[in-house]
């Protein structure tokens, strides 16, 4: 589609009251400023009225302010997933309740991730972050102990950093992958398993390029 239509096509959605999946693929719309805002507006128009949403998948260049307060609102989602796109920005959850229902996230890169863990997530389950950096590992741990899932692929963290993940003893599924190796040893391996009383799956791996 163009992008005039790809604009309609958001603003049609406003039509669609009973949708409880919603998944928007566009990841290369590259929208300058104004266009961002018309698009995101027209999203938004829809998706507040989706009370009964529980699915919902979208480009990381329709994500503002503006569509995480109207998203944070909708009583039953579950799951949201956000894919990579080239736009970049800083995000903040200020007059927000935070996503009471939500037990899935999916981002494709830190910066997002800390802009949700400015929001609360209480009952959070699984967490699937691709580019990530050491400097949100404590924040992931410290904001979400409750997790019983996460996959994270990354570059910048070390065997001795990622203990900070046994904050999340409820773990039961963990894999990690990572441009170096961590060379963790068989002891310190044995320790990482053992701080997670319920853990049925690990797995550290390099990822692949």
């Amino acid at each position: 589609m163009t992008l005039k239509e790809s604009i309609k096509a958001l603003h049609d959605l406003q039509g669609y009251f009973a949708l409880k999946r919603l998944a928007v693929w566009a990841p290369h719309l590259g929208l300058d400023h104004w266009q961002q805002m018309v698009a995101v507006q027209a999203l938004c128009g829809g998706v507040i009225q989706m009370s009964l949403l529980t699915h919902l998948f979208l480009p990381e260049d329709l994500v503002s302010e503006t569509l995480l307060y109207h998203a944070s609102l909708l009583p039953r989602l579950e799951k949201f997933k956000v894919s990579a796109a080239p736009l970049i920005k800083s995000l903040s959850a200020k007059g927000s309740h935070g996503f009471r229902s939500l037990r899935s996230l999916g981002v494709p890169n830190e910066n997002l991730l800390l802009c949700f863990l400015s929001y609360s997530i209480p009952d959070l389950k699984v967490l699937k972050v691709r580019g990530m950096g050491q400097r949100s590992l404590v924040t992931l741990a410290r904001r979400l102990p409750d997790l019983r899932e996460v996959y994270i692929e990354g570059t910048g963290f070390s065997s001795p950093e990622i203990f900070v993940l046994g904050a999340c003893f409820q773990l039961e599924e963990i894999e990690i992958r990572t441009q170096d190796p961590l060379e963790m040893e068989d002891l310190e391996l044995d320790r990482f398993r053992a701080m997670f009383r319920n853990l049925c799956s690990l797995s550290i791996a390099i990822r692949d390029n």
